[in-house]
């Protein structure tokens, strides 16, 4: 067909249901003789079987546009589901549940454990299969390292499971594959272990800094936690209180603990170390705070004995209270548990200050009489 322009188009006339239609091939010269024959060719093979190849090839275009279309939403969707998308969205999501130090643990082992093999990988795709090597990999990290993990992953899948992007949690279906190693209580330090704590603590070479939290773990029975993300605007020197809010404590509730004059002491020969910036403590890299793994392989190195960690002053310091006779919710108190008893929890709301300014600065002294023992018998040795 030629038309009244020069224009050179391949056409095909063919009847179908008693009707003469025209099929467009296309242009000449682009479509040449040979092609056309060959289009021409399928087209009579589709109009034998009744389907009209004008409107078999704008269905066969349009499937073709829909499936591009299916395809770039499914990347899009992968892209918004992808193990990195959802773990970030989850992190953010309970990021105010949780202590700062506990906030960054758990986003540390996302990252280290989990990111590398699964972030590139959408969430639906994800199953017992990916995951199980993983978390045998975390055995050699330690016995709780798994455990954790396999947490965070439950926690995260079941984030995705409230809002519809998975239809179930693959880690109940793991049951088994990791065994929660038997619990230890924490090591009472004994009066020979704190006499060689301060041998030691006179004898370390590391950070002046690292000795001095230590020490401030040892006076207050904090957890080790508390005193690493120490910031300087909670302690009051003049009222003699250490005020952290609650949240940064492990129980959600705000606690204050007297300082006796040996932490105030400490205080006054840090504040020329670290006292112009936000911590007590900060990180050597100079972005937030030390961490509780630093304090426990300075004391590990200290070779103290088995079990010996910066958590034990906690027990240590609660033995030696009940046993000197003080009142257990004193104690109790000035270690910020939380009351079991809901109704009792209730009701008792008193800081104790005063009971607890007499136990910590006894305490103290029976530190400072055990570290005077320990240099007295260097001495003499």
């Amino acid at each position: 067909m030629i038309q009244p322009s020069g224009s050179k188009l391949w056409r095909w006339k063919f009847r179908l249901n008693g009707k003469e239609n025209l099929f467009a091939v296309g242009s000449y010269p682009e479509v040449g003789l040979a092609d056309a024959r060959a289009a021409r060719d399928a087209a009579r093979d589709l109009a034998k079987q009744g389907i009209n190849p004008s409107q078999h090839r704008k269905d066969e275009r349009q499937r073709n546009i829909d499936a591009a279309a299916a395809r770039k939403h499914a990347e899009a969707l992968a892209l918004e589901i992808s193990f990195a998308k959802v773990s970030a969205a989850y992190l953010a999501e309970v990021k105010a549940s949780y202590t700062l130090g506990s906030y960054r643990a758990k986003e540390s082992r996302i990252r280290k454990y989990l990111a590398p093999k699964l972030d590139d990988l959408p969430i639906t795709e994800i199953s017992a299969k990916e995951i199980r090597p993983i978390l045998e990999a975390c055995k050699a990290y330690g016995a709780w390292a798994g455990i954790h993990v396999k947490g965070d992953l439950s926690a995260i899948f079941q984030h995705a499971v409230v809002r519809g992007l998975v239809d179930s949690n693959p880690i109940p279906g793991l049951r088994g594959l990791l065994k929660i190693p038997s619990s230890q209580s924490k090591a009472v330090l004994t009066a020979d272990q704190i006499r060689a704590f301060y041998r030691a603590l006179r004898a370390y070479r590391g950070y002046p800094e690292t000795a001095l939290c230590l020490r401030l773990i040892a006076f207050t029975a904090c957890r080790p936690g508390e005193a690493a993300d120490a910031e300087w605007s909670e302690f009051d020197t003049e009222g003699k209180l250490w005020r952290r809010p609650a949240a940064k404590m492990k129980a959600r509730r705000d606690h204050v603990s007297p300082l006796s004059e040996p932490v105030l002491k400490l205080l006054e020969e840090l504040r020329p170390i670290t006292g112009a910036g936000r911590y007590l403590f900060p990180h050597r890299s100079g972005e937030g705070f030390t961490t509780p793994n630093r304090l426990t392989y300075a004391m590990r190195d200290m070779n103290l004995g088995e079990r010996t960690t910066p958590h034990c002053w906690r027990t240590t310091f609660s033995t030696w209270a009940n046993e000197q006779g003080f009142r257990p919710d004193a104690i109790e108190r000035q270690l910020a548990h939380v009351e079991s008893n809901r109704v009792r929890a209730t009701y008792n709301k008193a800081l104790l200050l005063n009971e607890r300014r007499e136990i910590m600065q006894a305490w103290a002294d029976h530190l400072a009489a055990l570290a005077h023992a320990g240099s007295t018998s260097d001495a003499a040795n």
